[in-house]
């Protein structure tokens, strides 16, 4: 089985076989821009990068050949005061945009098929789970239930009625991996190189 990784530099990250020492691919990045933090969900490489004037994107590939789909400039995409942790259902990535927004992005195109804002008080804080086919705003307050087409939300009461949510101080559901939720919610946007492992062949 060969040593293969995904490596990142200046303008660009590779998936490297370290045993055949060649890049099986290399996608370029936005010039200027270098990568600071690389992650994966199944066959999509995503990979969060900035430049020296604070500006910062958001590029994705597919793993498997390096093809590129779609990239974003951080804040089209979500607030830089939240960490952002995407759960996926049906090719979409769900997840919250700010503290009072939530967005749906498909993987493939990078299309934002909505970015919807929803009431809280000040005071509040949700957290996105996915729990089987539906997706849910949790707080300690109460639960939100997330139409999946039009982003709007409603109150579903159900949810606190089985759980003492004042209790609850994570959650997760479906659709998100354990090495991606902690790099996305522990970001170390100055590091100097991170690099994604991959499957040997």
């Amino acid at each position: 089985m060969n040593k293969v990784a995904i490596f990142g530099k200046k303008g660009s990250i590779s998936k490297y076989d370290l045993t055949e020492n060649k890049p099986i691919w290399v996608g370029d990045l936005t010039p200027g821009y270098k990568p600071d933090i690389i992650g994966q969900y199944e066959n999509y490489v995503i990979v969060f990068s900035s430049m020296w004037t604070g500006s910062k994107m958001v590029h994705c590939f597919k793993e498997d050949s390096g093809e590129f789909l779609w990239s974003h400039f951080q804040q089209t995409l979500h607030s830089s005061l939240i960490p952002f942790i995407p759960h996926t259902l049906d090719n979409h990535m769900y997840y919250l945009a700010s503290s009072k927004e939530v967005a749906k992005l498909s993987w493939d195109t990078g299309e934002i098929v909505f970015r919807k804002r929803f009431k809280k008080s000040i005071f509040t804080q949700y957290s996105l789970a996915i729990i089987s086919d539906d997706i849910f705003l949790i707080s300690k307050k109460g639960a939100l239930l997330v139409n999946h087409q039009t982003g709007d939300v409603k109150p579903y009461p159900d949810l606190s009625e089985k759980l003492n949510l004042k209790e609850i101080s994570s959650v997760l559901g479906n659709g998100v991996t354990f090495m991606s939720s902690i790099y996305l919610t522990h970001p170390q946007p100055t590091s100097d190189g991170a690099g994604a492992g991959g499957g040997g062949e």
